[in-house]
């Protein structure tokens, strides 16, 4: 999930600019666009009548627009939900698009999350375990911030080769506070009254510009957003981490209280015993119940598979102790698994048709300016002996 970077005050994005780019997708080929989500989810489904589904998805998505956020509680939606509105109706403009099309566009996730799976509307099974995060403010170079991006490897495309140097403005940490994700989300999540399709992944850097306000701001829009763990970090090196693969609950946690890191973990609850932790294994539950799913099939192996990941971490962070070596912390998120935190391929269930992929390791030596990034081979056969590394001047 690409690092969101916090500009308080900043112009609001051009909606009918990106409405404009996301129409190019839709008429370059309609067939495919959409087959690409409603189609995989009625193939899914064979079961299910297109017409009724698309129906569910239209209504669904009118009424989501129809619940605009109260001013009084949340007074910095008001443009934004402009900007929505506007946005669809550009789009609307230029596809040419039937309501129902357009709730497939813009709410067909929330509506299968909320009201879709319960009616049937069973998704793969094939799911992909996502991404590890950590900051360490207090390694032998300095603060330092590390990724393992994991996912599936049906369209990975290596990034181009880094420069050696380049300008410090376009370093992401040359801004006041960065946000950095990692997915974490649920087949059934109880709905919650604010479904209106507020940005609110956008609409973060705006209004805050250091950890505290950013937690805060997160709070209190907390339910018209989920299905991720982000870490933010800010200048003064404080960081935090949140936690919420629901748009119900939210876990805020601190550095760890020996070793000072924070991190995040993909598809995770680190506390089970937390209202998220037990919420989480709630849904799950219901949707194993739900579709009849044995308790050793791969739905179960999966969420174990993530569950081993988070511990594997936060176990091998602390052995290193309150001041780690660099080195030895990209040499946990390099390392082949079960050694390490990179994934080759490695399947925790037999019935599932693909394996998990690390697909490249991200760092960043703050003080140093300086970035480091191993990527996986187009075919993901290779993984490089050395990171490329960019400073930033």
């Amino acid at each position: 999930m690409t690092r969101t970077v916090a500009s308080k005050g900043a112009k609001l994005p051009d909606a009918r600019k990106a409405a404009g780019n996301t129409a190019k997708l839709i008429n370059a080929n309609r067939e495919a666009f959409f087959d690409a989500s409603l189609g995989r989810v009625l193939r899914d489904a064979p079961w299910l009548d297109k017409r009724m589904v698309m129906d569910r998805i239209a209504a669904y998505h009118k009424e989501a627009l129809s619940r605009i956020p109260p001013a009084a509680k949340y007074p910095e939606a008001a443009p934004w939900v402009e900007y929505v509105l506007t946005y669809e109706k550009e789009l609307k403009r230029l596809t040419n698009l039937a309501d129902s099309d357009m709730g497939v566009v813009m709410s067909l996730g929330n509506y299968l999350m909320f009201r879709g799976y319960k009616d049937g509307a069973r998704p793969k099974l094939n799911r992909v375990e996502k991404c590890r995060n950590v900051f360490a403010p207090n390694t032998d170079q300095g603060p330092i911030w590390i990724k393992n991006v994991d996912d599936p490897p049906t369209y990975w495309k290596p990034e181009p080769r880094m420069p050696r140097r380049q300008p410090l403005a376009k370093w992401m940490w040359s801004k006041s506070c960065l946000v950095d994700g990692v997915g974490s989300g649920l087949h059934i999540d109880d709905e919650p009254d604010e479904i209106f399709p507020l940005p609110v992944v956008q609409m973060w850097g705006y209004y805050a510009d250091d950890t505290p306000g950013m937690v805060q701001f997160m709070r209190r829009y907390s339910k018209y957003w989920g299905g991720a763990n982000e870490l933010i970090m800010d200048r003064q090196n404080r960081s935090m981490a949140v936690e919420k693969c629901s748009r119900n609950f939210m876990e805020v946690f601190k550095p760890d209280p020996k070793c000072g890191f924070s991190h995040v973990s993909g598809m995770a609850c680190r506390d089970p015993k937390s209202p998220q932790g037990k919420y989480q294994k709630a849904r799950r539950d219901e949707y194993r119940a739900l579709y009849n799913l044995p308790d050793d099939g791969p739905d179960s192996a999966f969420w174990k598979f993530c569950d081993a990941g988070e511990s594997m971490l936060v176990d091998r962070m602390r052995k290193l102790g309150p001041k780690p070596k660099f080195d030895d912390i990209c040499k946990l998120f390099i390392t082949p698994y079960p050694g390490g935190l990179c994934k080759g391929g490695y399947y925790c269930h037999p019935s599932l048709k693909g394996g998990e992929y690390t697909l490249a390791t991200k760092a960043s030596l703050i003080a140093k300016k300086r970035d480091l990034r191993w990527q996986r081979s187009r075919d993901c056969k290779v993984w490089p002996e050395k990171p490329e590394i960019c400073d930033f001047t």
